[in-house]
C-alpha cells in the first residue's frame, strides 16, 4: 500500500530524530570537533544562498520554465478583490483528476496505523527530549555554562551645605609702658680748678637735672688754707684743711650738664696773691682737695611690663558658636629686653587656638546617596563661599554602583544566553527607560516652554528669585535644606520662606549665594540666602547641570541672582544623556505604574516558561 504524503514526511521527520540521536551516541568523542567544523562550516556559507537567488536564471536551469504559466490566470494583482476562479478550478480539480481521486482514496479508505509509545523510534525520540541538556545544555562535554556579571556605575548630583568650623588665634607677647616718677639720686662730684685774677676757681658739672635736697662740700688738705673765704651755692664761708660744710640750697632747681662755680680767697676773701697761688698749686697738685656731695630728686622714665593679648579671627564671632579651645604654644617664662634691660614674665600658656561652628552641615538632596553605602562621593565643587573665603554650599556628585548577572552557554566559539540577563550585562544597558523617557520629556517641556512664547528673546525654563533669613548658629535659620519639623526657631519664618523650604524638599531650587542684608557699624546683623526656584524638576536639573555644570553659566550675584530661561542655543549645546534625572524619575515612578528593567525581565522570563510548559502538555 503507497504511503500518503502526509504519512511520509511524518516519517522521515522521525528518521530523522534518530539519526541525530544516533550520531550523538556514536561520535561522542569527537563532539567538539564535530560542533567546531559545523559552526565554521555555517559561517561560511551565511549569505551564499541570498547571493545565489539574485543570480538565479530559472530560464537556464528548468526545464519547461515559462513566465506566464497558465495558473497565472488567478493573481489579479494586489489591488484585485477575486481570486478568478481559483477555489472553484480546485474543486473541480480535487474531485474529477487522477490525483485527487488517488488523495481521497489515501486518506479515506487506508486505514490509521497504530503507534505505540513503546515503537523504537518513538521511545528514542522522548529519551533525546529527556536528555536535551546533555545535547545543549551544560552538562555536555561541547557545551559549558558560566556566570557573567558587571558593574555599572551611575552618577547622581546633589547640593548640600557644608560643616563649616573657622578658627580664631590668641596670642600673648610682652609689652610695656613708659612712666614717670620722682626719686632721690646722690652724686659725687670732683671739681676743675682755674684762675680768675687773684681768685681760685672751682667748678662741678652736675650730671642730672632735678631739684637740690641737699649739698655739702668737702675740703682736705696737708697744709693750711690761710683762713680762704669761699662762696659757692648761695653760701659764703671758711675753709680750713678739713672742712664739711652744709650748703645753703634747699629746693633749689638744676639743670643736667649745668656748671656749678665757686671762688676761693684768702686773707678773709681778701687776696693776698701770694696765698692764693700757692693754694692754687696745692688744688692742682692733689695736696687738697674738693668734694660735692649733692643729692637731687629728678623725674624718672621707668618702662613698665605687662601681657598684651592680640586675636586674629577672620569672621564675625557673634555668627558662630564657640567649640573648643586649645593652647598651641605651651607656657613658661619669656624675657624682653628694653634699652639693654631684661624684663621677664610667665604666662600659662602663650597662645590659643578657638573654634567656632559657623554652619552646621546639612545633606540637603545629597542625603539618599549618603545614606547608601554603594554610593562614593566623585567629585564636589563649591557652590559659593562666605565673604572670608570658607565654602559654605556645595554641588557634589555621587557615583552609585549596581551589579548585573546572568548565565551564558559557551559551546564552541559561541556564546548563548540562557536568562536574559547576561545580554544586558554584555550590552552594558542599565535603567535604559528611565533615561530615555526623562530626556524625552525634559524636550518635550524644552519644547511646550519655547512654543508659548513669541519674540527674538526665546528662553525655556525660566525661574524666580527667591530669599530666606539666615541668623547665627543656635538661632532660627529659615535657610535650612532639612529638620523644619522639630526645630522650634524656624516658626519666626515667613510664609515666603517656609515655601521655599518645600519647594528645596522637592527639588526645584538652585542656591545661588549667600550675603550681609543688614549691616550696623561694619558689624553684619543678618545675612540671607538666595536661590533660583523653578516649576519643574526637570528645569531644575536642565538648569544646574546643564546651564552651570557643562555650560558654566552661573546664577549671577547673591543678592541679584539671575534665573533666566536657557536660550535654544543654549539647549542644543547640552548633552542630555549625560544629565543626572533620578529625581525626576523616581517622581514619575510614584505617580505612573511604570516597570523598571529588571520587572519587565522577569515577565518576559514568566511567559517564555508559561509557553514552554503549554507545548509540553500538548
Amino acid at each position: 500500500m503507497a504511503d500518503s504524503p502526509v504519512t511520509g514526511r511524518a516519517v522521515a521527520q522521525i528518521l530523522l530524530l534518530i539519526t541525530l540521536w544516533s550520531g550523538v551516541h556514536s561520535a561522542d568523542a569527537d563532539a567538539n570537533s564535530d560542533y567546531n567544523a559545523g559552526a565554521d562550516f555555517a559561517r561560511h556559507i551565511q549569505g551564499q544562498g541570498e547571493e545565489m537567488l539574485k543570480n538565479f536564471k530559472p530560464e537556464g536551469q528548468l526545464p519547461n520554465y515559462t513566465p506566464s504559466p497558465a495558473e497565472s490566470r488567478y493573481y489579479g494583482g494586489v489591488s484585485a478583490g477575486g481570486d478568478k476562479g481559483l477555489v472553484n478550478d480546485g474543486v473541480n480539480e480535487w474531485a474529477n483528476s487522477d490525483v485527487g481521486n488517488a488523495v481521497n482514496d489515501s486518506v479515506l479508505n487506508n486505514p490509521k496505523e497504530p503507534l505505540s509509545p513503546q515503537t523504537p523510534f518513538i521511545k528514542t525520540g522522548k529519551e533525546t527530549e529527556a536528555d536535551a541538556d546533555h545535547v545543549v545544555g551544560e552538562t555536555g562535554e561541547q557545551c559549558h555554562a558560566r556566570d557573567r556579571s558587571r558593574t555599572d556605575s551611575t552618577n547622581y548630583t546633589c547640593e548640600r551645605d557644608l560643616h563649616v568650623e573657622q578658627y580664631c588665634t590668641r596670642s600673648a607677647t610682652i609689652t610695656g609702658d613708659w612712666t614717670v616718677d620722682w626719686e632721690n639720686k646722690d652724686f659725687e662730684l670732683h671739681p676743675t680748678y682755674s684762675r680768675k685774677g687773684k681768685q681760685v676757681v672751682f667748678s662741678f658739672i652736675l650730671p642730672e637735672g632735678g631739684a637740690v635736697i641737699s649739698a655739702r662740700l668737702h675740703v682736705t688738705s696737708s697744709q693750711y688754707l690761710m683762713k680762704s673765704k669761699v662762696e659757692f651755692m648761695n653760701t659764703t664761708f671758711f675753709i680750713y684743711q678739713n672742712d664739711n660744710i652744709s650748703l645753703n640750697v634747699d629746693g633749689m632747681g638744676v639743670a643736667k650738664g649745668q656748671v656749678l662755680t665757686g671762688t676761693s680767697c684768702s686773707n678773709s676773701g681778701k687776696c693776698t696773691g701770694s696765698v692764693d697761688d700757692v693754694i692754687y698749686q696745692a688744688f692742682l697738685t692733689g695736696r687738697a682737695n674738693m668734694l660735692l656731695k649733692i643729692t637731687l630728686r629728678g623725674e624718672v622714665r621707668k618702662w613698665v611690663p605687662r601681657i598684651e593679648w592680640k586675636e586674629n579671627c577672620p569672621f564675625a564671632k557673634a555668627e558662630g558658636e564657640l567649640k573648643t579651645t586649645e593652647c598651641i604654644e605651651p607656657g613658661g617664662n619669656k624675657t624682653r629686653y628694653v634699652e639693654n634691660q631684661p624684663y621677664t614674665l610667665y604666662q600659662p600658656c602663650w597662645a590659643y587656638k578657638d573654634t567656632y561652628l559657623t554652619q552646621a552641615a546639612d545633606p540637603g538632596s545629597c542625603k539618599p546617596y549618603m545614606d547608601n553605602p554603594a554610593c562614593t562621593l566623585a567629585t564636589r565643587q563649591c557652590a559659593f563661599s562666605s565673604e572670608e573665603g570658607v565654602c559654605l554650599h556645595e554641588y557634589a556628585t555621587y557615583s552609585c554602583e549596581t551589579k548585573t548577572s546572568g548565565k551564558e552557554l559557551i559551546c564552541g566559539g559561541d556564546i548563548f544566553c540562557l536568562d536574559g540577563e547576561c545580554d544586558k550585562a554584555e550590552k552594558h544597558q542599565s535603567n535604559d527607560f528611565a533615561q530615555a523617557v526623562s530626556q524625552l520629556a525634559a524636550v518635550a517641556a524644552a519644547g511646550k516652554d519655547v512654543s508659548a512664547l513669541n519674540g527674538v528673546d526665546v528662553r525655556a525654563f525660566t525661574g524666580q528669585a527667591r530669599f530666606c533669613k539666615k541668623f547665627a548658629v543656635g538661632l532660627s535659620n529659615c535657610c535650612k535644606d532639612s529638620g523644619w519639623g522639630q526645630d522650634i526657631g524656624l516658626a519666626n519664618c515667613s510664609s515666603d520662606e517656609k515655601a521655599l523650604a518645600k519647594a528645596k524638599e522637592k527639588n526645584l531650587t538652585v542656591s545661588t549665594g549667600e550675603f550681609c542684608a543688614r549691616k550696623v557699624l561694619g558689624v553684619c546683623l543678618e545675612k540671607k540666602r538666595s536661590y533660583c526656584q523653578f516649576d519643574s524638576k526637570l528645569a531644575q536639573i536642565v538648569q544646574q547641570q546643564g546651564r552651570a555644570g557643562q555650560l558654566g553659566i552661573g546664577f549671577g550675584r547673591a543678592n541679584h541672582p539671575d534665573c533666566r530661561g536657557v536660550t535654544v542655543e543654549e539647549l542644543q549645546r547640552i548633552n542630555f544623556a549625560r544629565l543626572d534625572f533620578s529625581h525626576f524619575f523616581d517622581d514619575l515612578l510614584s505617580h505612573q505604574n511604570v516597570p523598571s528593567d529588571n520587572e519587565l525581565l522577569d515577565r518576559v522570563k514568566e511567559q517564555i516558561t508559561h509557553q514552554l510548559q503549554t507545548k509540553t502538555s500538548h
